[in-house]
């Protein structure tokens, strides 16, 4: 999906450049069918269809679409075909795979409603590997069942937020689809919408023009533009993407496909939407770092991140990347981590199989360094951890810090130097990678 890199968890997160891309977003993900039920509240077109958590549910809901509609109106065709797309919180489902079988695609179109079943069979239960989703890919639980809708046209329309501007922004092409990322940044138009002001009729006619639909869809679409801002405006949304927004064969606009990120932090505001997430699409990790309030996000590199502070953090992986290594996680404990938090992120990380080395890099301010090597120094002797740990301390209580872990006994590297503990860590990870490869059991001491 084309703004899926506000959050990426794939290796490819970061570019080779100091500039940095990762933009960690703590959200609410939906579930495309949740999308389209939220959208139908609010009047919009959406495609008809339903979620099936069975082969058997599948089955029903084509058989009831096929009985709702025997034949195809709109196109003057009988209604026979059908869409089957798997439920995860991640895009490019199209040209993904199933580990467990093979079958190429998470997104499959059927001519019947046993081929229906057929398919929801080989979907559900299995796991669906895409770019976004890693190696380890994401486990389908439930299917979209929906008509298929032959279009003349695909567009793209997304609201998001602008932070720079402090506002809300809507960015179109007038050509939308599964191959929207490879499309020149050109095709890319945004309009900006000052959430005082909300929608402007210039907005509106600015966004007709871009998409190039012509006037006589100017009801439509605008329309559907304001039922999509006032959704993303109530929900307390971050993303609301739509591709493709589809102009069929007698001229109407009809969402086919949704995409809805909420902010986490309003969920007192949204019970009903913080209901709905599935946490099953969530990294086991990732839950247990929501329980103790710490921001964490697996990525498929090996070295272990622990840091405090979002932007501290993403300089460490980009150092990380520049050394020649791949981080295993985003971990930002936050300004004020206590020995609690220290211990539960040391926690996840020793358990993570892919983690080699943990690099632990604190720049204390309201942190204390005594503080952090405290819950070091528990999690060290109650997890037995046997990873080597490079720490990277400085800023407030850094002496008692260091004389704590030289009272532990236990061994670390400690150094105020970022780059050379990066480098350290790196090299760590590397020298176990390279012997758990040749099945070769060593062990570090810092």
């Amino acid at each position: 999906m084309f703004l899926s890199n506000l959050l990426k968890r794939s290796a490819q997160f970061l570019p080779k450049s100091s500039k940095l891309s990762f933009n960690p977003q703590y959200n609410i993900i939906l579930h495309e069918y949740q999308v389209m039920d939220l959208l139908q509240k609010y009047d919009l077109p959406v495609i008809s269809g339903s979620v099936a958590t069975s082969a058997e549910q599948a089955l029903n809901v084509a058989q009831q679409l096929k009985n709702s509609k025997p034949t195809n109106q709109s196109q003057g065709i009988t209604f026979t075909d059908f869409v089957v797309k798997a439920q995860i919180h991640a895009g490019g489902r199209g040209k993904g795979f199933f580990k467990e079988n093979g079958m190429q695609s998470g997104v499959q179109f059927a001519t019947s409603p046993q081929e229906v079943k057929d398919i929801a069979e080989k979907m559900l239960g299995k796991t669906l590997i895409t770019k976004q989703t890693g190696l380890r890919g994401r486990s389908v639980n439930s299917v979209l069942v929906v008509e298929r809708t032959f279009l003349r046209k695909e567009l793209y329309l997304a609201i998001t937020l602008d932070r720079k501007q402090g506002g809300v922004v809507i960015i179109c092409n007038e050509r939308g689809g599964v191959n929207i990322e490879q499309q020149d940044e050109s095709s890319v138009k945004t309009h900006f919408v000052n959430v005082h002001e909300g929608l402007t009729q210039q907005t509106l006619d600015d966004i007709s023009k871009s998409l190039n639909l012509g006037s006589q869809y100017n009801d439509q679409l605008h329309k559907i533009v304001k039922g999509l801002y006032k959704c993303f405006s109530e929900t307390d949304s971050t993303l609301l993407e739509i591709n493709p927004l589809g102009l069929t064969i007698d001229g109407k606009l009809l969402i086919c496909d949704q995409k809805m990120n909420v902010d986490d932090n309003a969920a007192y505001r949204q019970p009903e939407i913080a209901q709905m997430e599935d946490i099953t699409q969530k990294d086991s990790k990732e839950i247990e770092a929501d329980q103790n309030a710490l921001n964490y996000i697996a990525l498929d590199g090996n070295i272990g991140c622990m840091v405090n502070g979002a932007g501290l953090a993403m300089a460490t992986m980009d150092l990380i990347q520049s050394k020649n290594g791949m981080p295993a996680n985003f971990l930002d404990c936050g300004g004020k981590a206590d020995d609690r938090q220290v211990f539960a992120a040391l926690k996840i990380m020793e358990q993570d199989p892919n983690v080699e080395a943990i690099f632990v890099n604190i720049f204390a301010g309201i942190t204390r360094c005594d503080i952090i090597c405290l819950g070091l120094i528990r999690a060290l002797s109650e997890l037995g951890m046997k990873k080597p740990i490079v720490l990277r301390l400085k800023g407030t209580n850094v002496d008692e810090a260091k004389q704590i872990i030289q009272d532990s006994g236990f061994n670390m590297l400690v150094t105020e130097d970022l780059s050379q503990a990066a480098e350290k860590a790196v090299k760590m990870a590397a020298i176990l990678r390279m012997a758990r490869d040749a099945r070769i059991n060593i062990l570090l001491t810092s």
